[in-house]
């Protein structure tokens, strides 16, 4: 058994909690939707959750407090983005779009978390498209500064962002650098275990190569082996070693293998 990480804890989930395709494989077939995210916390075992609804609907106070309400004080939560912050954010010239109003309401939506101190942080995952450019960075420290104080992670999946310069800036700038592991393929960031500030992301896609030829959900249909997963085990804890705290998500949701590679992982650092 490998060695445990003493100081400090690491928090180990799945990007995701409810989908369909995980009714029988993971939770028990006739559960209700409303206790899914429960039966996830208390059954499953799992201490957070990185939330990607919100990517495509606009999180409210309501549903937010609800999702505090059916988890322990111990639990806590990512939120991803919505997508008129990451995606639509250029204009038909080519300029970028700062919707100031989108901000404001993903921000109220989330605020239960924060105020209840259950947030570790927003992540905003850019598209491949969105590569490295002086308007793109303008960008970037646009929305640092206006989601402020509240953490935020960047996912830049061009791997043009994959840079010192960079890593340097998103440190001054105050925001966390999303290492991914996701297939081998032209454009897609490579895993660069790199931490810019006191929050450690890592982040599993999977290594699905059909990434850009099939539908979205089946980019992320893979399971990694046990060899896979212990090749992540060194750089893991190197930084954790140097970090407040460290998270890692599973995004390989595809039939719950993300809880299986989850567990397995919780599992090698000595979390069972």
């Amino acid at each position: 058994m490998d060695e445990k990480i003493e100081k400090p804890p690491i928090r180990i989930g799945t990007s995701g909690y409810s989908y369909d395709d995980w009714i029988g494989p993971v939770y028990p077939e006739g559960i209700n939707k409303s206790d899914l995210l429960e039966y996830y916390a208390t059954i499953l075992k799992f201490d957070s959750v990185e939330l990607n609804y919100t990517y495509y609907a606009m999180p409210t106070a309501k549903e937010v407090e609800g999702m505090v309400n059916k988890t322990g004080d111990d639990f806590k939560f990512v939120v991803k983005a919505h997508s008129s912050i990451t995606h639509r954010i250029r204009d038909n010239e080519g300029g970028y779009v700062r919707d100031e109003s989108a901000v404001d309401a993903f921000l109220d939506g989330i605020a239960p978390m924060v105020e209840s101190d259950r947030l570790i942080s927003v992540l905003a995952q850019f598209p491949v498209k969105f590569s490295r450019t002086e308007g793109a960075i303008e960008h970037l420290k646009w929305l640092v500064s206006r989601v402020s104080p509240v953490p935020l992670t960047l996912e830049l999946r061009n791997k043009s962002w994959v840079a010192q310069s960079v890593f340097e800036l998103l440190k001054s700038i105050g925001a966390s650098y999303c290492i991914v592991d996701e297939p081998s393929i032209p454009k897609l960031a490579p895993f660069t275990p790199v931490a810019t500030s006191d929050l450690a992301y890592f982040r599993f896609h999977g290594r699905n190569t059909s990434w850009f030829d099939v539908p979205a959900h089946e980019r992320y249909n893979y399971l990694y082996s046990d060899m896979e997963l212990r090749q992540f085990l060194e750089p893991v804890k190197k930084i954790a070693s140097v970090s407040g705290e460290t998270v890692m998500f599973f995004n390989n949701h595809c039939r719950g293998s993300s809880v299986t590679n989850a567990n397995q992982m919780k599992e090698l650092l000595g979390y069972t």
